[in-house]
């Protein structure tokens, strides 16, 4: 059998984001899938501390290829939230050029959310 699957399944202010109350408080999970044998995987929600996930990333010896945003919500793609400015796919893109797939009905909600432009997006 052949194992190409890497998954990693992070949760915010425990496995990243330690030092962020909001990350603590909301605890969402952030997801790295990719193939092992392409060394390619993809971020699911990529919030909180971006940085520190794409680090994460890198010391696995991935390469990141895009991401995906299961919903609009600050928590989920960064933005603000409750008076909290929180990290995602904007510093996601300052760091790496990479697709970023939402659900083609939020697309408007995404931009609004994050700030980024929709020729960022993939829906």
């Amino acid at each position: 059998m052949n194992d190409r699957l890497y998954f990693r399944q992070l949760l915010s202010g425990t496995d990243f984001a330690k030092e962020d109350q909001m990350a603590h408080q909301m605890v969402n999970f952030v997801y790295l899938i990719g193939d092992l044998q392409t060394r390619e995987c993809i971020i699911v929600d990529p919030a909180y501390a971006v940085n520190e996930i794409a680090e994460i990333v890198e010391a696995d010896d991935m390469n990141l290829v895009g991401a995906l945003g299961t919903h609009y919500h600050p928590d989920h793609i960064g933005g603000s939230m409750m008076g909290h400015d929180i990290a995602g796919i904007t510093g996601l893109l300052e760091r790496v050029s990479c697709p970023i797939h939402v659900q083609r009905d939020e697309i408007p909600w995404v931009v609004r959310s994050s700030g980024i432009s929709d020729d960022h997006l993939v829906g």
